[in-house]
């Protein structure tokens, strides 16, 4: 009993930390302030800067869906994710998610995270995915863990740097692509000395490291949007999100959201976003579970 009193009592001192902890990056308040929706499970704040992040892409952006969200028991939430993002997205536009990673057993290990993300982009074709002008942007917490733990396919990760290299090297061969993890996740010890670590969101220090990466600008950091990012903008505002469907692809499949098939335009550039809700919609009670791991 007295162990347990102990570990309520570390628990307390744990949510207690996440509510104070201030966010940076210009961003004012706390954590407290993504609390989600008791209905939707979502993070408006969390969904908004998704759906900016989506339109900054452009038209030619393919979003995947990497999280345990994709799985069927899972449909309810992905309809309402789908659902919130449209309604911030330019015109209220229908989105769906164009495609999933694999199936697998990567619901609890960022192993199996960064194993099926690899699988998603080793079975990309270059038919309908052009072998040049690709960038690829992952958003992830990796199950809340340090970036220093990760392991996988018998390599030591052991960095961001280094996961990023593990997901080019399954890749098909390539001469110009453009691969980013941003990895959404926070750390910090209590005043007691308690460890404390949350897949965070969609701070605005995350937000802007993925914007930069899609030539977004930040008005903390002073960063104006590259030109080819105000032409995206411009572009997303005015048309509807593209459906990927092309003649030229009708025999090339990848996992969908909704019918199976994710086909895509052979265009000049493209976007490819490996999505985890668990790293940017996630409710506060999630963060709060996360936070009891260590």
């Amino acid at each position: 009993p007295r162990e347990a009193n102990g570990q309520k009592h570390d628990t307390v001192d744990r949510l207690m930390s996440v509510i104070d902890r201030e966010l940076g990056h210009g961003e004012n308040g706390t954590y407290a302030k993504f609390v989600s929706d008791a209905t939707s499970d979502l993070s408006d704040i969390f969904v908004s800067r998704l759906a900016s992040l989506i339109a900054m892409a452009g038209t030619r952006c393919l979003t995947v869906l990497t999280s345990t969200w994709r799985h069927p028991d899972q449909r309810h939430r992905l309809k309402r994710l789908e659902d919130a993002l449209s309604k911030h997205l330019p015109e209220h536009a229908p989105f769906a998610f164009g495609a999933f990673t694999p199936p697998g057993d990567d619901s609890s290990h960022p192993r199996g995270r960064l194993r099926a993300i690899g699988d998603f982009l080793a079975g990309l074709s270059s038919k309908c995915y052009p072998p040049t002008g690709m960038r690829i942007l992952v958003l992830d917490d990796f199950f809340a863990t340090a970036a220093s733990t990760w392991l996988v396919d018998d390599l030591d990760a052991g960095s961001i740097e280094g996961a990023e290299e593990y997901l080019r090297s399954r890749l098909p061969q390539s001469k110009d692509f453009a691969l980013k993890i941003v990895h959404t996740y926070d750390s910090w010890l209590t005043p007691n000395g308690l460890s404390v670590e949350v897949g965070a969101g969609l701070t605005m220090e995350h937000y802007c490291h993925a914007a930069e990466f899609l030539g977004g600008g930040c008005s903390f950091c002073g960063r104006p949007p590259a030109a080819a990012a105000k032409e995206r903008d411009v572009e997303s505002a005015v048309k509807k999100r593209p459906t990927f469907a092309n003649k030229n692809c009708e025999d090339e499949e990848t996992p969908s959201a909704h019918s199976g098939k994710a086909k895509a335009t052979t265009q000049a550039k493209w976007f490819v976003k490996m999505v985890s809700c668990y790293g940017l919609v996630i409710t506060l009670l999630l963060l709060f579970a996360k936070s009891l791991i260590k």
